[in-house]
Order: C-alpha cells, then structure tokens, then sequence
C-alpha cells in the first residue's frame, strides 16, 4: 500500500510526500514529492498545524481524521488497514515518521 500525505494551507501545497508500508505494516520506502508509480492507495491533506500536531503528539491521525482536521481521499478498504496500524495499542507505525519533511 502506499500512502501519501500532502501539507497545505488554503489551496497551496507546502509538502507533500508519500511512504510505501507492506501488510506487516513495515515501511517499504518513502520520499518526498508526490508518490511513483501511478499514485497513492491514500492521500491525507492537512493543514501545517495539524501535520505538526502527530510530532509533538498531540493529535492521532485517526482522531484527526474522525474529526475533519485531516481529509482522505482514495481506497475506504486501505484506509481502514491503515489507521489500525497507526493508533492501536500495538502501532507499528507512527505517522510523524511518515510525514513530508
């Protein structure tokens, strides 16, 4: 699955990047600018304050996202094998690694 995470304030991107994660939940690769090979199966978009926010952990992508702070577009089906993976109490992977620099 790959998944792509774009920074924005308004309409204009200030990053964007894009990390390809296994279904053990490992991190593949990843890198900045937008995701090779025909796209993401999930791209989140958040403003600069809420990319911040998983950093410093005070905000859960899945809380995030729940709550409209964080939008989604592409594959429901990913998504739903994502979040798990990001905010269980046995998370194998923590999203402000995953976010664009």
């Amino acid at each position: 699955m790959v998944v792509e995470f774009v920074v924005a304030a308004g309409k204009k991107e200030q990053a964007r990047g894009w990390a390809g994660i296994d279904d053990d939940g490992s991190v593949l690769d990843r890198g900045d600018g937008a995701a090779p090979n025909g796209g993401a199966d999930v791209t989140f978009t958040c403003t600069p304050a809420d990319a911040q926010a998983p950093h410093d952990g005070t905000l859960d992508l899945a809380v995030g996202f729940m709550r409209g702070q964080v939008k989604m577009a592409g594959d429901f089906g990913a998504l739903l094998r994502f979040l798990p993976r990001t905010s269980s109490a046995h998370a194998s992977l923590r999203v402000a690694d995953l976010l664009p620099n």
